[in-house]
């Protein structure tokens, strides 16, 4: 290992950094247990999956409606989705499972349960005290949504950086947390229907309360909405779950979780009441049981703008690469950026042009970059001007005691020049013309300046 190898071992080594697990969960419900409120969740019940639900042929239906829902995202080619197994779900003897680590508020493979305290005031898992944050009330929301937004951050005059809408309270928020999105989709029709009697009835109160006349102005607007554009109803909850063992911590985590939901322009809302209700809502399966007073009314396009569309970079799979850093989290990354995206087909060269302004780090990047080639034995030729790799050619030759980072420059007074007839097998072969010609071993060709 070179001595910018084993720096850079120890710069990153130990480095804490927030890695992201995604995970969707479809769950079949009932209508009767849809619109239970917190009062009975599934703690109270002595089935935990309904016996509706469990008839051979509504699972059937409904195993072949989400193999289909799994199709047609992946071919989509714009996310993946692989299906977990019973055993990833549930785990086994030797290895804990998606709902062991939910308990435990962790995603390392333990088998060992904490304890869980749930009171008014406070809900502890172990050691960890939980601090929840919810959007369950349309007036915490934003006026207007939207897919992605603006990161000011590393956004210029000319130039944006789009992240999603909820970005802040995904890897932007620097704390172990969970984010829930919780999509429940009824009959859309029956919803619109119960809105059109509710407006009917805020109408004929109005005359005794001004509030009355608003509501139903709402209403009316939700349902022209609706009936023009053929949206579906739905309702949405969103929350995030943060946890800490100290309390002096819990304050800070408490204060990031309450920015990060004001970035996104909503009105963040600190529940302790129904925390418990809201965790034991999530467990993975238990999603069918939410309490149907945290929800509110939506679209299908308005609730889906509340998803997190970014994660963690992932390595390349190819030995041949690069060592770069997350910008984000500083965890170090391996990445290939000339031999992989041939053969997915992104590119068809191995070209690479690196722009920016004076003092951006061009200069610094390619010298990286080149020694990294160089040190997987790539025959690398550099036109150079301003001398910005002669220190990086001078070590290498040094390195190799003069059998390789040769470096040759000129000036006025000193020019250079090259015989093209020069041979170090002393053959000159006209006819062919192959008396000048050096194969070249490696993969790529660059030039920096």
């Amino acid at each position: 290992m070179s001595f910018l190898d084993r720096s850079f071992e120890l710069h990153f080594n130990e480095r804490p950094f927030l890695n992201h697990f995604s995970y969707l969960f479809i769950t079949k419900t009932t209508k009767e247990r849809s619109r239970s409120q917190s009062n009975f969740s599934i703690l109270c019940r002595g089935n935990i999956i309904p016996k509706e639900v469990r008839d051979k042929e509504t699972v059937s239906l409904f195993l072949e409606s989400v193999d289909q829902f799994e199709r047609i995202l992946n071919d989509s080619a714009f996310i993946r989705l692989e299906r977990l197994t019973t055993d990833e779900i549930v785990g086994t003897p030797q290895q804990a499972g998606l709902i062991e680590k939910y308990f435990s508020l962790s995603q390392q493979d333990t088998t060992t349960l904490k304890d869980i305290q749930m009171s008014a005031s406070e809900m502890r898992i172990g050691d960890d005290i939980l601090c929840v944050h919810t959007l369950s009330d349309v007036d915490d929301l934003p006026g207007s949504v939207q897919t992605d937004t603006r990161y000011e951050k590393y956004s210029t005059d000319r130039s944006d950086c789009r992240l999603s809408f909820a970005a802040p309270v995904g890897l932007m928020l620097s704390c172990d947390h969970i984010y829930n999105q919780f999509l429940f989709i009824d009959d859309s029709a029956e919803i619109l229907q119960r809105f059109e009697k509710t407006a009917r009835n805020m109408h004929s109160l109005s005359k005794y309360s001004r509030a009355n006349q608003l509501n139903k102005q709402w209403i009316d607007a939700y349902l022209d909405e609706a009936h023009s554009f053929g949206l579906t109803a739905i309702r949405c909850h969103c929350n995030v779950m943060a946890w800490s063992d100290s309390r002096e911590k819990l304050k800070v985590i408490k204060n990031d979780t309450g920015s990060a939901l004001a970035l996104m322009g909503c009105k963040p809302r600190y529940n302790t009441i129904d925390a418990p209700a809201l965790y034991w809502a999530g467990i993975p399966g238990g999603e069918g049981d939410f309490p149907s007073e945290e929800s509110f009314f939506t679209f299908v396009e308005q609730g889906v703008c509340f998803f997190t569309e970014e994660t963690n970079y992932a390595d390349s799979l190819s030995p041949f690469g690069i060592k770069m850093a997350d910008r984000t989290n500083g965890k170090p990354l391996h990445l290939d950026i000339s031999d992989e995206p041939m053969r997915r087909g992104i590119t068809t060269n191995r070209n690479k042009l690196v722009i920016g302004p004076s003092g951006s780090g061009k200069s610094f990047f390619m010298n990286h970059l080149v020694r990294q080639y160089w040190e997987q034995n790539t025959h690398i030729i550099l036109i150079d001007i301003g001398n910005s790799y002669k220190g990086l050619c001078d070590l290498i030759h040094q390195r190799t005691n003069g059998e390789d980072g040769i470096y040759y420059t000129y000036s006025e007074k000193h020019p250079i020049a090259f015989n093209p007839f020069f041979t170090e097998d002393k053959v000159f072969d006209l006819e062919k013309g192959y008396g000048s010609h050096y194969p070249c071993r490696g993969s790529s060709t660059l030039n920096g300046g």
